[in-house]
Formats: structure tokens, sequence, C-alpha cells
């Protein structure tokens, strides 16, 4: 009975673990290139461990064939992708609004190395995801994201269906909503580009022989630069919003079934 009782525990540790595993190396902040890897699948057993009894009514027997076993396994893992990439392409609407600000701004060409994404992008978009995961952390978002993904075995339990087609719908629908976030989040300074462009085009008319780039160059950036510093708590307490809401709408569903 004790063995029994052991391998079963075993086996609901792993089901677990196999889908927060890839929740976490997907989550800013955690799965960033700063955070050690150790410590990354050190807070994932921890959480494994916490998860285990609050969540051991809803995991299933333990299958009796290997093939089965790898099938719940591999699922699993397809899940934990899945809840990841939804708080991936919450974040990829700052993304979409840094390569705008900075296109505006005439800052495409400032690289930085992007701790975060872990990759060379604009030095705004990589203060913006900076910004966006102390923002998060700081105001207790992640805690959303925790919940959803303790309830996702509610909606999605271990060894059951996938709904892979209505997974990839919602996917898409936020890929749609994100790219809108971004184009709302870089609204002034898509105005600012419009306007200032004009104005360099009726420069040049009007003075042919004036080298207009090389006038208007640093009057951008600075112009840029004042916009973004000016705009920068409200674009992301705006994003914050945006954030919390998708994450809260995830949460109706899954707790209205649990």
């Amino acid at each position: 009975m004790l063995e029994q009782l052991l391998a079963i525990n075993i086996f609901h540790f792993l089901l677990i673990f196999a889908r927060l595993s890839v929740v976490f190396a997907m989550m800013p902040g955690v799965s960033a290139g700063y955070m050690p890897t150790r410590f990354r699948v050190l807070i994932a057993l921890l959480v494994t461990v916490i998860m285990l009894p609050l969540l051991k009514d809803q995991l299933p027997a333990q299958p009796e064939t290997s093939a089965e076993l790898v099938w719940m396994i591999g699922a699993e893992v397809l899940i934990g992708g899945f809840l990841g990439a939804i708080i991936q392409i919450l974040m990829s609407a700052l993304e979409t609004a840094g390569e705008m600000i900075s296109n505006a701004a005439g800052l495409t060409n400032a690289f930085v190395d992007d701790l975060v994404s872990e990759e060379q992008t604009a030095i705004v978009v990589g203060l913006l995801n900076i910004l966006a995961v102390v923002l998060i952390f700081a105001t207790g978002a992640h805690q959303l994201f925790f919940s959803a993904v303790i309830d996702s075995y509610s909606l999605i339990r271990p060894g059951g269906e996938l709904m892979a087609g209505d997974g990839l719908n919602l996917l898409s629908m936020l890929l749609v909503q994100a790219f809108y976030m971004g184009i709302k989040l870089a609204a002034p300074f898509l105005v600012f580009e419009i306007i200032f462009q004009v104005a360099n085009g009726v420069l040049a008319r009007l003075s042919p022989q004036l080298n207009v780039f090389f006038v208007a160059l640093p009057l951008q950036n600075l112009i840029g630069f004042a916009i973004l510093f000016i705009s920068l708590p409200t674009l992301m307490l705006i994003f914050i919003g945006f954030f919390e809401n998708h994450l809260e709408n995830l949460l109706v569903p899954v707790g209205g079934n649990g």
C-alpha cells in the first residue's frame, strides 16, 4: 500500500512539474538570461510541491503502460507551452510599441542587449521590457498568472482532451489584441512622426540645398525622448491594465468550471 501511494505521488509530482517547468521557462523575469537555470528549476519544484495537495483530486491515476505515460507527460508539456505562449503574446504588445517608438524617435539603430528577451533589440524595447517585468512583480500581477495556471487543471485536465482548436483561436485573438494594444501605446509617437516627416518634406522643398536629415535627426531624437519621458508612466499603466485584464478574463471561465 505504501509503495503504491509513493508511486502515485511521484507520478502526480512529475505530471504537475511537466506543465509548470515549461511555464516558468517562458515567464518574463523568471525565464530571463540573468536568472540561473538552477534557480528557475528550484522555483518550479517548490511551486509543484505546493500545488500537489491542492490538485490531487483532479489528477488521473497512474497509467498502466509506458506509452500512455509518455503521452500524458507530453500533453502536459504542450499545455505548459500554451500557457507560457499566452503571457509571451501579452508581452509582445510592448515590443510592438517599442519598435514603433524607436522608429518615430530615430532610435531604430540604437541596439542594446535585452535581458528579458535575451537578444539585441532597440533600446526603447529593452527599457519597456525591464519596466514591465518590474511592474508585474511590484503590482502582484504575477499572482494572477499563477492562479490561471492552477485553475487550468479545472479546464484542461491531465490525460483529457487538449482542445487544440479552442487554444489556437484564443492565441490568434490575443495576437490581434496585443498588436492593437501596441499601436495604441505608440499612438502619440505615430502622430509625432507623421507631423515631423511632413515638416521635413516641406523644409526640404523650401531649402533644397539644406541637408534636412543632418539637421532634423538630433531634433527628432530630442523630441522623441521628451515625449517618451512624459508619456512613459501612462504608457506602462495602460499596459499593466491590459495585462491584468486578460489574465482575469482567463480566470473567469476556468473558475466557473472548477
